[in-house]
């Protein structure tokens, strides 16, 4: 997966985040959920998210 430091994608669930990081394995990216209506307080979290999870990217 080519997505670089700083993308913002569309996840499942109208999850919005930024990537933080690439692990450069083709398959997980950590990011930084910036929008999340379905849990409000997950905003600001890090999580790992599966390339199958990427709905969009939104921004490069």
């Amino acid at each position: 997966m080519a997505i670089k430091v700083g993308t913002r994608l569309k996840l499942e669930a109208g999850v919005v985040a930024e990537v933080i990081e690439n692990m450069d394995d083709g398959q997980w990216l950590q990011v930084r959920y910036l929008e999340c209506p379905a849990r409000p307080a997950d905003v600001g979290t890090v999580e790992l998210c599966h390339a199958q999870d990427v709905i969009k990217v939104l921004s490069e």
